[in-house]
């Protein structure tokens, strides 16, 4: 299966979960947690989407983290800001977390290079 079908599944399987969470919610009369948890069946849409970025072989991974970080921007981003009053401080916030995210994943990423090469 091409890694587009497999991203698009992944998304589609995640916002189908999150999207029952929110009907059911909905139809309990909770509508402002039924609206946060549409709203984060979006961004488990698009993370399950991208999520495929990180198997692409011939990129390098610094160029995986940089493409998923600019591809956040457009998808993620916009569904935070939906739920925000200041703007700036979800934006440095968004910034943050990747940051924090991207720096864990690239060391936890070395350690397990540096385990392969060791055991082949």
């Amino acid at each position: 299966m091409s890694l587009i079908r497999i991203g698009w599944l992944r998304g589609i399987v995640l916002f189908a979960v999150f999207g029952l969470f929110a009907l059911y919610q909905g139809w309990n009369g909770q509508p402002n947690t039924a609206y946060d948890t549409l709203i984060a069946a979006g961004m488990a849409f698009f993370l399950g989407l991208t999520s495929v970025i990180y198997e692409v072989r011939r990129w390098s991974f610094p160029k995986q983290i940089f493409i998923h970080w600019s591809v956040m921007h457009v998808t993620i981003l916009p569904l935070v800001l939906l739920r925000t009053d200041s703007w700036v401080h979800a934006y440095i916030q968004f910034n943050k977390s990747g940051l924090i995210l991207f720096t864990v994943t690239f060391l936890l990423f070395k350690l397990m290079r540096r385990r392969q090469v060791k055991t082949s």
